[in-house]
């Protein structure tokens, strides 16, 4: 269940652009899309992917570490 809620969270931010594009709302997807991606300003793909990215590899690592705490096959002996 933990896995599969890490994988839902990272799905959730890589469709940023569509739920922002669906509901209006400003945010990173559409930032990098509408002011990046579009006129060519790369500083601003770069910097969005990066937060994307950061935010992902946040989420992973507390699914990692919440096993540590949850299943006692993986605690060292």
């Amino acid at each position: 269940m933990i896995t599969l809620a890490g994988v839902a969270f990272g799905r959730a931010i890589g469709g940023t652009v569509i739920v922002e594009s669906i509901f209006g709302i400003q945010g990173v997807g559409r930032l990098v899309v509408n002011d990046g991606v579009i006129p060519g300003d790369y500083p601003i793909v770069q910097g969005g992917v990066l937060v994307i990215a950061v935010f992902y590899v946040m989420i992973n690592l507390v699914v990692d570490v919440s096993y540590l705490y949850l299943d006692p096959r993986i605690r060292r002996g």
